[in-house]
């Protein structure tokens, strides 16, 4: 939880970035490590995706350097894909459902 709320909060004033930049291999594989464990807990998946994102967005240049955070990156990728396709399915069904919804309010309204 410490963890998570310090990622929110850098990314409330903009310098999540700064702050996941310039890790050594070490320090980057236990991230992803983190990432890997607790980016779709629901309590967690909100922050994390993003923060997995950013580290995809900032580390993919150096992709190919390190055989074992290759590994964790293509998983990281993997996970965040499923979990947004996964998002987006359900606001598929929110929809459906708000419109199942309406059409029954209005159909007990006549």
């Amino acid at each position: 939880g410490v963890t998570v709320a310090l990622m929110e909060e850098l990314s409330r004033r903009g310098s999540l970035g700064s702050a996941l930049a310039g890790r050594d291999e070490e320090q980057l594989n236990i991230l992803l490590t983190f990432l890997l464990n607790h980016a779709v807990d629901p309590i967690f998946s909100p922050v994390l995706i993003g923060v997995a994102e950013m580290i995809i967005d900032i580390y993919h240049p150096v992709a190919g350097k390190s055989f074992i955070i290759d590994k964790k990156f293509l998983k990281l990728q993997a996970l965040v894909k499923k979990e947004m396709d996964f998002q987006e399915e359900l606001l598929e069904v929110l929809g459906m459902m708000d419109t199942l919804f309406a059409t029954m309010t209005r159909s007990e309204e006549h």
